[in-house]
């Protein structure tokens, strides 16, 4: 049985969310586009998280700002080569980070859901899941910082949770919210632009932060 494990790698760019493939070069689903992926070598990665890493180094990829499991799956219909397990992780990683490389693309997430797109294997149904947890853990922990810059504004952060959620946010509940948690710290620095300067903010410590109510919609 062939194990590999799957990178579902997003950034948010031009306030879309979006998810990294690659074309395939070779059968089976010559010239489709693939999520990034290795198959599990036992005899040097100590772990799943070594394999994970391993996709990054292996196709010369910055490393993601935060990436954690999302499902196993598998099956003897994924791949025509035989019977198959993925183990699935979503990737996050800031605009800057991955600008464009030959061979790679960033697709829209919205369309690729709805259908678009010719996609290897079983990775649109990977993706699927990926946006769900994604999502999931947004309604309640600060996860979407790790997708903006070094520093941003509360307005920019805001959008993050929108775009991902797809839901509008109350501007003043959601700032409350940000204050609660203790998540961010002024840098004394300062974005002009067609309105006053706004303030911009950066992450305080590491790890992320889990909020004391669920965010469901503009009036949470």
């Amino acid at each position: 049985m062939m194990t590999t494990v799957d990178a579902v790698s997003f950034r948010l760019h031009q306030a879309k969310l979006q998810v990294l493939f690659y074309r395939r070069p070779c059968a089976p689903f010559q010239h489709d586009l693939a999520l990034p992926s290795t198959q599990v070598n036992k005899a040097h990665d100590r772990c799943l998280a070594d394999a994970l890493l391993r996709i990054f180094i292996d196709y010369k990829l910055p490393t993601p700002a935060f990436s954690e499991q999302v499902i196993t799956v598998g099956g003897s219909e994924r791949d025509p080569r035989g019977w198959s397990a993925s183990v699935v992780y979503f990737c996050l990683f800031k605009d800057e980070q991955m600008l464009a490389q030959e061979g790679w693309h960033w697709l829209d997430v919205a369309p690729l859901l709805q259908g678009e797109g010719e996609i290897a294997f079983d990775h649109r149904q990977l993706v699927t899941h990926a946006v769900e947890r994604l999502k999931m853990k947004s309604r309640y922990s600060t996860l979407p910082v790790y997708l903006l810059g070094e520093e941003f504004t509360l307005s920019e952060l805001q959008q993050a949770f929108e775009v991902i959620l797809d839901v509008p946010l109350n501007r003043a509940a959601f700032r409350r919210r940000i204050s609660r948690a203790n998540l961010l710290e002024e840098t004394g620095n300062s974005r002009t632009g067609n309105q006053r300067p706004a303030a911009l903010y950066r992450r305080r410590g590491s790890g992320e932060v889990l909020f004391d109510q669920v965010m469901n919609g503009c009036a949470q």
